[in-house]
């Protein structure tokens, strides 16, 4: 199947306010869906994800033609302690800051591109995103009135008061789901379901027997369901039974 791949130069500021150059590599699955879903990888993942799961997801939908899913990294974090404040950093610059400038970059390059990526100028855009992806597109959601829809799995506070205000401002249709065990994310849901939330609707969903990343052959095939359960009304989810969809991702 066919794949475009971008790859965006840009620059940021470190905190001695030098200007920090980086790459944002990205690719795109076209269909004429009229639809784009923009997933942002976990901590540690490429664009193409652990052993290619944004890809193979990417290449399933794609096939279906019920999606054109876009996929990006940010620049890893170079090992260098330099920000008191973080844990990461990329020489010199915010890691944190990093990931939300490169996830706004592969929105922004999904739309101007978009009668290329999905067959239309006005796409329905989805954003999804995978542990502190899924930070990310908390925080990023609510400055795009095109993104209708975001999937947050496994979230984390990993980009500390921007997710937290970003999430809580989103008007579109949240849907959030982690494993039985992931306290953390646990927590997460829990905080997020008490406060006062913007969206139009709010769902979360816990996965029995799933840790954090989703181990295991039922758990990472669960990923895939859960693109079903946001974006195509599948409300089956997280039930095991798989027969819902094509096994081929």
């Amino acid at each position: 199947m066919d794949r475009i791949d971008i790859s965006l130069d840009r620059e940021t500021e470190n905190h001695l306010g030098e200007q920090v150059p980086y790459q944002v590599p990205i690719s795109a699955y076209p269909t004429d869906s009229e639809i784009i879903i923009v997933v942002s990888p976990g901590s540690g993942e490429l664009k193409d994800g652990r052993n290619d799961r944004w890809a193979k997801l990417a290449s399933h939908f794609q096939k279906q033609c019920l999606a054109s899913v876009v996929t990006y990294n940010a620049p890893r974090p170079d090992g260098q302690i330099q920000l008191p404040w973080e844990p990461y950093s990329y020489k010199g610059a915010s890691w944190n800051g990093l990931l939300l400038e490169s996830l706004s970059h592969a929105i922004e390059i999904s739309l101007e591109r978009a009668q290329e990526i999905c067959g239309t100028t006005r796409p329905t855009l989805y954003l999804a995103g995978f542990s502190s992806g899924a930070s990310a597109v908390g925080a990023v959601a609510y400055r795009y009135t095109e993104v209708k829809r975001i999937l947050l799995l496994s979230a984390y506070d990993s980009v500390g008061d921007p997710f937290y205000e970003g999430v809580t401002q989103f008007s579109g249709d949240v849907f959030l789901a982690y494993g039985a065990e992931d306290p953390m994310a646990g927590f997460l849901a829990y905080v997020l379901a008490l406060g006062p939330m913007a969206a139009n609707s709010f769902q979360v969903k816990q996965v029995p027997n799933c840790d954090h990343r989703f181990s295991g052959e039922t758990n990472s095939k669960l990923v895939t369901k859960a693109f079903y359960w946001a974006f195509c009304g599948d409300d089956t989810f997280p039930d095991p039974n798989l027969s819902g969809f094509n096994k081929s991702s």
